[in-house]
């Protein structure tokens, strides 16, 4: 069990208002072409299975929305997947054998340190530095040996915020690159980097992928969490694996969601800024109300979190931090995710995401006298 299934259910049990902070589902909504492309798909007269790989013409749309970022990526690069998550499982199962070892920050996305477990590798944690990447590079390297198989991060991270700049990003594809393996690279929020020098991504110095692979999604950037489709890109034989990895596995992607991301060329070309500064404007209200009610924080470099310190709030230390939160919930109407889950023990992941628009700034006011109360 999670340890957020305890706060869940605490949430639940609150008599009054409730505000939760959990999900990291997009706060603004999807754009109105590709919904409307999604009816149209609905109308289409074939339901049958796609290609295993993804639909030729939305392939050739990535390859095109890549070429945009100065990549060149061909089509046959490109495996489209029942949403990143399957898609990574597909890959890591592509990959590793039992008993090979997958080296992964800590904290990070539940699902790395998971999936490899289950297919008989090891997970091999490495701290983050202070919820930055820096230096981290030169850490993992202590930890590769003839069994590692890859390296596996989100930039920006779930749950800290950490992005990767030029110089980490360099030392990465330079070591893993050198040891002859695989540098995983989640970019779920790619669209959401904050901060200078944060623009070279992993990909951009491996041109033949031969050691970069790149997990993205249509979840977060255009709020289409539940089409359920992600995409990896890889060099062309281990793209071939992923798509027949995938296939033994699960179901091909959604043929109408599929359809219907085709007409990703008809998007606005200013909707991603505007849900950048949508999630960056929420972001240093959060951290606004955190810095005048007195919480230490560091504010992420990306992504759709506040990765906030919380033992302090428990300095006898008497219960778990998932303790904790599941009686913030309980007492306070207020959903925090623990630490727990994430590898990061005292530390509560904040989705800046979460509430909606209604209730957003009486939801930060709930958040931070919470917070006050708990300590």
């Amino acid at each position: 069990m999670r340890a957020v299934d305890a706060v869940v259910a605490a949430l639940a049990a609150h008599p009054g208002e409730q505000v939760s902070w959990i999900v990291g589902e997009p706060c603004f909504g999807p754009p109105p072409e590709l919904a409307d492309a999604f009816a149209r798909a609905a109308d289409s007269p074939s339901f049958g299975y796609p290609p295993h790989a993804g639909l030729p013409e939305l392939r050739d749309v990535l390859a095109v929305r890549f070429e945009q970022e100065d990549l060149s990526i061909a089509p046959d690069q490109i495996t489209i997947t029942s949403g990143a998550k399957c898609g990574l499982f597909a890959l890591f199962a592509a990959l590793l054998e039992p008993g090979d070892e997958v080296i992964h920050p800590r904290p990070c996305y539940p699902a790395y340190p998971a999936m490899a477990a289950r297919l008989g590798a090891r997970p091999v944690p490495v701290a983050e530095r202070d919820g930055s990447f820096s230096g981290w590079a030169a850490d993992i390297a202590h930890h590769i040996n003839t069994r590692t198989r890859a390296v596996v991060l989100a930039s920006p991270s779930n749950p800290t915020g950490a992005t990767l700049d030029s110089v980490e990003a360099n030392a990465l594809v330079e070591l893993c690159s050198a040891h002859g393996i695989r540098l995983i690279i989640d970019e779920a929020y790619t669209d959401f980097r904050y901060t200078a020098d944060h623009h070279a991504l992993p990909a951009d110095l491996d041109p033949d992928l031969s050691t970069v692979v790149r997990v993205r999604s249509a979840s977060k950037s255009w709020a289409l969490c539940g089409w359920r489709l992600g995409w990896i890109t890889a060099d062309a034989p281990l793209s071939a694996r992923i798509a027949s990895t995938h296939s033994s596995l699960f179901n091909p992607a959604s043929g109408p969601a599929q359809a219907a991301l085709c007409a990703l060329p008809e998007v606005s070309a200013d909707f991603l800024e505007k849900a950048r500064s949508m999630v960056a404007d929420r972001m240093d209200e959060l951290c606004a109300a955190l810095a005048g009610a007195g919480f230490p924080f560091t504010k992420p470099e990306g992504g759709f979190y506040l990765w906030l310190k919380v033992e302090d709030l428990n300095p006898s230390g008497t219960i778990s931090t998932a303790e904790w939160s599941a009686e913030v919930a309980r007492r306070s109407g207020v959903g925090l995710w623990p630490g727990d889950d994430f590898g990061g023990a005292g530390h509560v992941r904040i989705s800046v995401t979460a509430p909606t628009d209604a209730i957003w700034r009486p939801a930060v006011e709930a958040l931070t006298e919470a917070l006050t109360k708990s300590g």
